[in-house]
Parts: C-alpha cells; sequence; structure tokens
C-alpha cells in the first residue's frame, strides 16, 4: 500500500505536531513495512529525520519557500498521484486541493480546538486564519480522526461536523519514554543539582496550564520543583518577583533531547499538570510510561488519558495542588500502588497498537476507493 503525508510539520516542528508526525511514521515504518510512506515536504528541513526505505522524503525541485507554500497546498495532489499514493494523511489539520479530483483518499488529523474555545489567547487574525484552514480542510477529508473524544466532541460543537465522520485514534509518544533512562540519571543530577526528592513540571509555562498555581503549591510545601519548557511573559514576570530562597527551590531549567528529559521524569516523585484544557495531554503519557506519579486536572482531554492511579483535580488552585501533593509526598505505598496502576493504563498507547489502529483506518479507506 501507498500512503502520503503532509510532512511540513515532522520536518519542521521540533515539537508538538512535528513529533506526532514523527512517531506515528516510526511506528508505521517498524511495525508496517510491507507499505511505502510518502512524505511530502515543501522545502529543506531543520529536523532531521530518516527511517529505513519504506519512507521517501518528497521535495519540489524548486527550492523557493513561495514555490514550496503553491506545492503544498495545490501541487501535492498531482504528485501523489504519480508516486501511486492510494491514501493521503494531513497530520496537522491541512491537506492539498485536487485529492478527490484524483481519486486518492484522505484522512485529517485534528489535535485541538483550543483557538476557538479560549479565543482570548491567540491573536484575531491567527484565529481566522486557523479556522479558515480547519473547515477547509474537514470539508475535503473522507475522514477526519481527532486525537480525543474531547476533540471530536469540539469538532462538532464548534464546527458543525456529523460525529458519523469523526473517528478517535490516540496518540503515543517518543519511544525512549518506554524505556529505562538510568544510565543517564548521574549526569542529570551532577548538571542540575538535582535533590533526592522533587516535584517536576513540563510544558510551555503559560496562564492555561498554570505553572504559577504549582510553583505556589512547591513553595507552600517547601518541596523542590523543577520545570521544562519555554517561558512566557506572566511566568517571567512571577519568577523574577521570587526571592533568592524561593528561586532556589522553584528551579527552570533546559533539557536537551528527549533521553534527557525521560530521565528526568523517571527521576522525579510527582509530576504536575493542572491544565485548564488539552486536546490531548502528552506530557501525562510520558509521565505514566515514566513510572512517576500523576497530578492532572479533570477537564478535556486530560481525563481521558490520565490513569486511574492519577489525583484529578475537580478545581485548580494552590491549595488543592498542595494537597494532592502531599499524598504521593506523605504516602509512598499509596504514590507506588499509584504508578504501577498508570503504568499498566498507558500500554492502551503503545507504537504498536496506535499503528495497527491507523493501518487499519488507511486500508478501510483504500477499500473505499
Amino acid at each position: 500500500m501507498k500512503i502520503g503525508f503532509d510532512a511540513k510539520r515532522i520536518y519542521h516542528n521540533a515539537s508538538g505536531l512535528g513529533n506526532f508526525g514523527r512517531n506515528l511514521l516510526s511506528a508505521l515504518a517498524q511495525f508496517h513495512p510491507q507499505n511505502t510512506y510518502f512524505l511530502y515536504n515543501p522545502w529543506k528541513g531543520k529536523v532531521s529525520f530518516t527511517l529505513n526505505v519504506a519512507v521517501q522524503e518528497i521535495r519540489p525541485h524548486l527550492k523557493s519557500k513561495l514555490i514550496g507554500q503553491i506545492w503544498r497546498r495545490r501541487l501535492v495532489s498531482a504528485r501523489a498521484k504519480k508516486d501511486g499514493v492510494q491514501v493521503f494523511h494531513g497530520l496537522s489539520a491541512e491537506i492539498p486541493q485536487g485529492l478527490k479530483e484524483r481519486g486518492i483518499k484522505s484522512v485529517l488529523s485534528v489535535h485541538d480546538l483550543i483557538f476557538m474555545r479560549f479565543p482570548h489567547l491567540y491573536k484575531a487574525i491567527d484565529r481566522k486564519i486557523y479556522e479558515k484552514k480547519l473547515r477547509a480542510a474537514c470539508k475535503s477529508a473522507d475522514l477526519i480522526v481527532a486525537i480525543s473524544h474531547q476533540t471530536r466532541s469540539d469538532l462538532s460543537h464548534y464546527l458543525g461536523i456529523d460525529p458519523s465522520r469523526i473517528k478517535v485514534i490516540f496518540q503515543s509518544c517518543d519511544a525512549v519514554y518506554w524505556y529505562s533512562q538510568e544510565d543517564r540519571f548521574s549526569k542529570l543530577k551532577k548538571e542540575f543539582q538535582l535533590p533526592a526528592r522533587f516535584c517536576l513540571f513540563v510544558g510551555t509555562l503559560e496562564e492555561r496550564k498554570n505553572p504559577i498555581l504549582v510553583a505556589q503549591a512547591c513553595l507552600k510545601l517547601q518541596i523542590p520543583l523543577y520545570v521544562v519548557g519555554r517561558a512566557k511573559a506572566a511566568w517571567t514576570s512571577f519568577y523574577d518577583g521570587l526571592t533568592k530562597d524561593e528561586q532556589a527551590l522553584i528551579r527552570p531549567i533546559a533539557v536537551k533531547g528527549n533521553a534527557d528529559l525521560a530521565a528526568l521524569y523517571q527521576l522525579a516523585d510527582v509530576f504536575i499538570y493542572p491544565s485548564i484544557f488539552e486536546g490531548f495531554g502528552i506530557p501525562l503519557l510520558e509521565a505514566m510510561l515514566s513510572k512517576t506519579a500523576l497530578i492532572t486536572a479533570n477537564n478535556s482531554a486530560l481525563k481521558e488519558v490520565a490513569g486511574p492511579g492519577s489525583i484529578l483535580l475537580d478545581e485548580i488552585n494552590s491549595e488543592n495542588i498542595a494537597a494532592a501533593i502531599q499524598q504521593f509526598w506523605e504516602n509512598e505505598e499509596k504514590r507506588q500502588k499509584a504508578i504501577a496502576i498508570n503504568f499498566t493504563f498507558a500500554q492502551q498507547f503503545s507504537h504498536q497498537n496506535i499503528a495497527l489502529q491507523w493501518m487499519e483506518t488507511y486500508q478501510q479507506l483504500a477499500h473505499e476507493n
């Protein structure tokens, strides 16, 4: 079977949607190597990504970015037809024009509609562009695949899409999180002066994810907190206002690469992620696979991804976060039991399982053709 992909994010996004595409293609190439996967990339990428011979990167001959943009939107369908592609997968809420006319089935991945649910977090022009692209792609696609039941519900609510057109397939995470990174522990402990016990937050340091409330909870308990993520203005202002003693307890650090980040998760006692809304919540899966106790919010897709051993917060405030941390911090038996339950729960997100669901989806579409 020949399957095409809009691969811009794979080669140009180091995290987020780029990780989603790279993880999916890695899984497909490993567990279904009999197929050929064409990755249509509009111009030379910033992120290196090579797999086996079954995965081929295709770029336009002309190297202009303008040409690349036109090629991605309007001309890829002709190239895909020439390559014998049977199904085309838009990995990030966009698909090229002309697929239907060329007899190529299409499937569209949609991750979230946060820009519609929380419009104040986005510039007006960005919201309009996102919505226009998403509506057009959803209208053209033969099948829409949401990353969670929450996103499926939002597609129906905000865009009026018939739920029968929307399938749900969860995602996996980088393979490094599935294995022990113990050989990196000593290096990380030395590099970041890690204490014997600490809490962890990973994600963009922005209002929606509530890192400030996590920091306030840890300050109240006098428990070390390490935070990893790109800082936004509110976090920077908060952190700059802390005393030197408080800054010694709340430690923003920069971690290079997923293997080191996986090791940091594995060293942490508790992972806290009280976001007000997520389309999936990949850090939750990373924490569960790392055998780290999990605290998150009882909302959106977070309650789908979090295992039954997690503490889910109905109300997100520093007092409730602190109380949840105490439950794990002061009761090792409870913490270990929660870790074991969540680790078992997380096995459903394996690369093999996710790849199988996608393969069945591609085959169903190809058969319809």
